[in-house]
């Protein structure tokens, strides 16, 4: 995928482990800068990650992005959180699977822990828009709410609610959930527990829908053990079995079939392609439920197969 370089031009702590990061692109400009759009900083020749934008200057020169450091993690936020005031990365995107739809539908936006970088970005453009919401962003404690100053940089009065677990107890979601107009939409990005509890709190909605952009890695995902099968390129005809210990995107380079891809680990969308034939075992954490349960794509890096054989439209 297309990288253009950028220069790490600010680095600003936002709380004990959460800092923002400001790059400027060397030459040309960002295009496709819009609320829940999130880049890839490639960090290393094998060390990519997404993390999502939360403000941007108009000339699309600068974007910020705000990294949670994850000392027990898989080494993209540590590498983040060393990197130096001019520091060159890699950086490519936008893109975005995770975007505001544009009617004038009332909003709940709901935000965990690190989750609310995409939805400050979305709450300055509805209140641009002038359009009907309220935020609440769920942190363990005021300290480690690193958004905070951002939200309320906006002047959202009434409609922005902080809830820290220390001192305000359990977030009464369900009430929220049952407090919302009629055909409302909810916008919420966070931890795995969080995201699962509004989707099962979502019941409660007089209609309108659920958009939610998932943080957990495949891996940090039950799924059954691996077990090995066959995929078939439709305009070859070739056929390649993938065992128990190789991924389809490993199998598709190995066998010189292009596939784009970008953080290996089902969460960035970049890999996916169309499936002609066959049942999925969908392991990702971008596409819906819906979109899953229609088998009509995968996501190369993560998912396999229920079925003896995928058959994919490349």
């Amino acid at each position: 995928m297309e990288t253009q370089v950028a220069r790490l031009v600010r680095k600003t702590r936002l709380s004990p482990d959460t800092s923002d990061f400001c790059f400027e692109i060397e030459n040309g400009r960002f295009t496709g800068l819009e609320p829940g759009a999130h880049v890839d900083i490639h960090l290393t020749d094998d060390l990519v990650r997404q993390y999502s934008l939360w403000s941007w200057s108009q000339d699309g020169r600068l974007i910020n992005v705000a990294v949670k450091r994850e000392d027990d993690g898989r080494g993209g936020s540590l590498a983040m959180h060393s990197l130096q005031d001019e520091a060159v990365v890699e950086i490519g995107g936008p893109r975005n699977h995770f975007k505001l739809e544009s009617h004038d539908r009332h909003i709940t936006l709901i935000a965990g822990g690190i989750g609310a970088t995409p939805l400050v970005a979305m709450a300055r453009e509805l209140l641009n828009r002038g359009q009907g919401f309220r935020v609440y962003y769920l942190v363990r404690s005021k300290e480690y709410a690193a958004m905070d100053t951002q939200f309320r940089a906006l002047g959202l009065d009434e409609w922005y609610h902080l809830h820290c677990d220390d001192t305000d107890g359990q977030f009464g979601l369900a009430s929220v959930m049952q407090s919302m107009p009629m055909g409302a939409d909810v916008y919420t990005c966070g931890p795995e527990p969080m995201l699962n509890a509004v989707l099962e709190a979502g019941a409660a909605l007089r209609g309108g829908a659920i958009h939610f952009e998932r943080f957990a890695t495949a891996s940090d995902i039950e799924h059954a053990p691996n077990a090995e099968f066959e995929i078939e390129i439709q305009s070859t005809g070739a056929i390649y079995p993938v065992r128990k210990d190789e991924t389809i995107l490993g199998v598709l380079q190995t066998n010189g079939v292009q596939v784009d891809f970008g953080c290996s680990e089902g969460l960035c969308g970049s890999c996916i392609v169309d499936v002609v034939s066959g049942e999925v075992d969908h392991r990702d954490g971008i596409l819906t439920p819906q979109e899953q349960e229609t088998h009509e794509f995968l996501c190369t890096c993560v998912s396999r197969a229920k079925s003896e054989k995928l058959v994919l439209k490349l």
